[in-house]
Order: structure tokens, then C-alpha cells, then sequence
């Protein structure tokens, strides 16, 4: 089974590296510098490793265009590079930061998956890291920039299920948690190897996901 991880040098990213290579699992990762990626270099092959900035559609090209000289399926995808933007409140917002976030945490799940796709078939998974801080349902509020641009991704989720069912593909939204990484703070409540084993039971059931929203404990979110 092959998988390409975005963002997969730190975080969540690297934990699936970790638990999906003790599952003998093929894997693929990109990252905004390979060279740097030293964890991830103890995990899989260096060449295994491919530069790609998710705000860049020539960069994502680029990325897909080497996975395509190294294998001719995905079994998974998972969309997990993101940014946290700007955590401040209204009076704060700023134009640059919406753009960017949004750019990363939801254009390049999009393009992403566009590139990927000529690799992708029957049975194959996409998974978009969102957040609850997406869902509509959510009253925290605060983090516009990251809250919009995950709320958006959700819908990218939707959409692609839409268009790619009849082929087979399977697309679903995770909310991983609170997760203890440099983005989630020292304080979140859930461990990176606890998130991530809850998805991956979650993906290996496969059990009516398609098109939806839910957290690492399968349960369903609202939108």
C-alpha cells in the first residue's frame, strides 16, 4: 500500500510516517525542506522525501510530477500540511494572513488531489486534516483565517466526494483533535500517537466515511 503525506516532516504528518511504516506501508512525503527533515529521514527513504510548498501550484506539480516517476497508484492521500494563521480576534485580522492561510490549508489540498489524481482508483482514500474550529457549530470563536480556511476545506471535501465516487474514491474530512504538536501547543489534551492510531482504525474500517466530517474517533461532526 503506497501513501503520499503533505506535510509530513513534523506533527501529525510524522506520526502517520511512523505508525503507517510499521504497518509495511510504502510511503511517500512532502515538505518545504527535504534536507531538514531529519526525523523523517529515520522513518523512510531520503528519496522518499520531495519538496513541495502546498501555497504553490508549481511546486505541487513538480511534487506529483516525481511520484509519478516512482510509482503508479496511491492507496492514500492525506492533505495534512497547514498553518494556524493568525490566532488574534477581529480587530486584528489582517488581508496577507486570510491569503496565505487559505492558500495552504485549503487551495493546496485542492491542487493536491487535482495533480494526484491520474494516481488514484478504485478503493483509493483521500483524507483532509481539518479541525472542529472548521465547523460551522463552533462558538470559540477568534482564529478567523484558520477557522474560514478549514471550514472551506470541508467543502472541498464534499465536492470531491461528489466528483469522485464514480470512480471508486473515497474523500473524508478528520478533525484529529486537540493534538500536542507545535501548532496544536504543549497544553492539547491529545497525543500525536493517540490521534493518528484513531484515524488510521477509523480508515482501515472504512466504515460509512465517504463525504463526511468526523473526528479521530469516527464519530460524525457537524459541518
Amino acid at each position: 500500500m503506497k501513501v503520499f503525506i503533505t506535510g509530513g516532516n513534523r506533527g501529525i504528518g510524522l506520526e502517520f510516517a511512523k505508525q503507517l511504516s510499521k504497518k509495511d506501508w510504502d510511503i511517500y512525503a512532502g515538505c518545504r525542506e527535504p534536507k531538514k527533515a531529519d526525523k523523517l529521514k529515520k522513518i523512510i527513504p531520503e528519496d522518499n522525501i520531495i519538496l513541495l510548498d502546498v501555497k504553490l501550484e508549481d511546486s505541487i506539480r513538480a511534487a506529483v510530477h516525481v511520484l509519478k516517476t516512482k510509482l503508479e497508484r496511491l492507496d492514500l492521500i492525506i492533505n495534512n500540511a497547514g498553518i494556524i494563521g493568525n490566532r488574534a480576534g477581529l480587530n486584528k485580522v489582517e488581508m496577507d494572513d486570510h491569503i496565505e492561510t487559505f492558500m495552504t490549508n485549503t487551495i493546496g489540498p485542492l491542487f493536491v488531489t487535482k495533480y494526484c489524481l491520474p494516481l488514484l482508483g478504485k478503493d483509493s482514500t483521500v483524507v483532509n486534516i481539518s479541525s472542529l474550529m472548521g465547523s460551522i457549530d463552533d462558538t470559540s470563536g477568534g482564529s478567523y483565517s484558520y477557522r474560514i480556511s478549514k471550514a472551506a476545506l470541508n467543502m472541498v471535501t464534499k465536492n470531491l466526494q461528489e466528483d469522485l465516487k464514480g470512480k471508486g474514491i473515497s474523500v473524508v474530512s478528520f478533525h484529529p483533535g486537540w493534538v500536542r504538536t507545535r501548532m496544536g501547543t504543549p497544553v492539547a489534551p491529545v497525543s500525536t500517537k493517540r490521534s493518528i492510531s484513531g484515524m488510521l482504525k477509523v480508515l482501515e474500517t472504512k466504515k460509512n466515511i465517504d463525504g463526511k466530517f468526523i473526528n479521530f474517533k469516527g464519530e460524525e461532526l457537524p459541518w
